[in-house]
């Protein structure tokens, strides 16, 4: 296969990928979210690899556009799911807490003294 028709199969998958990926883009897990960037990773290095020596045409070009215009919305779907993973990581932290302070750890050697009057 031809490097050039082998660029346009990669561009074809990464702009399927990505419109998939971007369809539903609120519903998607954490887990879902890695496995995008992982799976556009590998098709990306794969492009890079490819295009090192063949200049992109137009139509390469309008599809790689396509893809990049998507970049904004993944990236803040990211930042949210960062922010959402900070703040279940805070309110684990403030529960830890408040019972750290209801099952304190006493020392084998203290004393516990009853005044009787």
């Amino acid at each position: 296969m031809e490097s050039n028709d082998l660029i346009n199969q990669l561009l074809d998958e990464l702009t399927i990928l990505t419109d998939v990926f971007v369809k539903d883009i609120d519903a998607k897990s954490s887990d879902e979210t890695e496995a995008f960037v992982n799976e556009r990773q590998l098709i990306v290095e794969r492009l890079i690899e490819l295009s090192g020596t063949h200049k992109t045409s137009q139509e390469q070009q309008t599809k790689l556009n396509h893809v990049l215009a998507h970049d904004a919305l993944i990236q803040s779907r990211m930042l949210a799911l960062k922010e959402e993973a900070q703040q279940w990581l805070i309110q684990r932290n403030v529960a830890r807490n408040q019972r750290d302070v209801y099952e304190s750890k006493y020392t084998a050697d203290s004393y516990l003294m009853d005044k009787r009057k």
